[in-house]
């Protein structure tokens, strides 16, 4: 999939999803992914960080093929090689990550770059090295992320909002429970863990919050 194609699918599909093998409630990721699949989430994310490189590309190769073949887009955390190896989409990385000039360099022009950001100034330096989307976050506390930095400050909350030329997914703590807030502020992308991946009917609950997006965009 091309870059334009899979920016295209990141700003049309809402739900935005990590996998991550210790939540995925004894599924693994290889079986997770195709429950998401099927329940028409087109944004996939695998995000490993504890498995050794063959074991993440023997995975990622799998997960890579069935993105592919159901035309989902499928975006690789933090690593540039795995990417690259496992024909992912897109890439994303943090800030204590490879710098996105570096990202770019080595994987290409067609291939969707994503930076982590948290304050005003990180989403700055993101827009001005041209990262393709931010994701911006945690809003809420989170236990899914352990490294995760503090929650958004309000005014870089009201900052990211203005910054209408950059794609944005929101995360951390997001899920149900929040997300007809969240839409009302103004956020139309949603990246999520536990919220999908730990939850025994992934496809009802995916279900359950395109309906609560779509009553909160029919709320305006």
């Amino acid at each position: 999939m091309k870059r334009e194609e899979s920016l295209h699918q990141f700003l049309t599909e809402p739900i935005y999803c990590i996998l991550g093998e210790a939540l995925c409630l004894g599924r693994g990721n290889i079986e997770t992914a195709r429950q998401v699949i099927d329940a028409g989430v087109k944004v996939i994310q695998y995000r490993e960080k504890h498995k050794s490189w063959r074991e993440k590309y023997a995975e990622a190769s799998q997960i890579a093929a069935m993105c592919h073949k159901a035309g989902v887009t499928f975006i690789m955390n933090d690593s540039v090689d795995l990417a690259i190896a496992c024909g992912a989409d897109g890439i994303h990385v943090g800030q204590d990550d490879a710098p996105y000039s570096f990202v770019r360099r080595l994987a290409g022009p067609d291939v969707l770059i994503g930076v982590s950001t948290n304050t005003i100034d990180e989403i700055k330096g993101a827009i001005a090295d041209g990262a393709d989307y931010v994701g911006f976050g945690p809003m809420y506390p989170t236990q899914s992320k352990k490294d995760a930095n503090d929650v958004v400050s309000d005014e870089a909350i009201r900052y990211a909002l203005t910054q209408n030329d950059m794609p944005l997914t929101c995360i951390g703590g997001v899920g149900p429970e929040n997300m007809a807030h969240l839409y009302k502020e103004g956020f139309r992308s949603f990246a999520m863990i536990s919220s999908i991946i730990s939850q025994p009917d992934i496809g009802a609950a995916v279900r359950h919050m395109r309906d609560i997006l779509s009553k909160a965009a029919q709320e305006g």
